[in-house]
């Protein structure tokens, strides 16, 4: 069988046949990814590290006892005496909305440089921001409906006080939790690729450290209101697994 004669001028259809197409390339398909993380983006990571700067400077003091404590490692009741409690619910309140609205932006560019056909089949410029939305709105909905349904339960059972213990111990881990993640997820937002893996990495290792802290708190209140482990158990399968379960699936899918 004779080869055909290619020369400067041959092309894919004379070669492949009319049907063939030019595959884009990964590095071509990242990049055009990237293209899509304008200026609105960046100015987003901005604003929230100025927030998260401001209140470091002036809640440190409080952060800091929280962290240490939340750590096993227990600080004086005088460290954080001059929070008062409306204080410490916003405190708690901003720091999980600049971690939602940080987590969602992470999503964001992760698929807009590893997926970024997803982007594409949402189609239009506005994109990355109908996507950042999404995760933001899922997010919200979950911590709300994990806060509405232990109320609901806690009612039911006529143990509110059990109710509002774990939903103040959910809010205050969760916030220190973003506290330790957000210096690492602006890495990862705002880094080229090197310090950017630092930044993914290092928001890994805080969550799943939050993670493990927030279910031994939670295992040392079961045990100290003389709450069956079972119930624990329950717990934590239906309203902190089965949320959880429900936002990985269309990722891991």
């Amino acid at each position: 069988m004779q080869l055909p004669v290619l020369d400067h001028n041959t092309t894919a259809d004379k070669v492949f046949g009319t049907a063939s197409t030019l595959a884009q390339s990964i590095s071509e398909s990242a990049d055009a990814g990237r293209d899509m993380l304008g200026a609105p983006f960046q100015i987003t990571v901005f604003v929230i590290a100025i927030v998260y700067l401001l209140f470091i400077v002036r809640y440190w003091d409080f952060l800091r006892f929280f962290i240490i404590n939340a750590a096993g490692f227990h600080q004086p009741n005088r460290d954080k005496a001059h929070i008062s409690p409306a204080e410490q619910k916003n405190i708690e309140v901003v720091m999980i909305i600049l971690g939602v609205v940080l987590s969602a932006l992470c999503v964001v560019k992760v698929c807009c440089v590893a997926y970024p056909e997803i982007l594409g089949k949402i189609g239009g410029s506005e994109a990355v921001w109908i996507l950042g939305g999404v995760v933001t709105g899922a997010l919200g909905v979950t911590i709300a409906l994990q806060y509405g349904f232990t109320l609901l339960v806690s009612a039911i059972c006529e143990r509110g006080d059990i109710g509002r213990g774990l939903i103040s111990s959910k809010l205050i881990y969760l916030a220190v939790g973003f506290v330790t993640i957000i210096p690492f997820g602006i890495l990862f937002l705002l880094s080229p690729t090197i310090p950017a893996k630092v930044g993914f990495y290092g928001m890994g290792v805080c969550m799943l450290t939050a993670l493990i802290l927030f279910v031994k708190e939670t295992f040392l209140f079961f045990v100290s209101q003389k709450i069956s482990i079972l119930h624990w158990i329950l717990y934590l399968c239906a309203l902190e697994i089965f949320p959880l379960s429900l936002l990985l699936a269309p990722i891991l899918r």
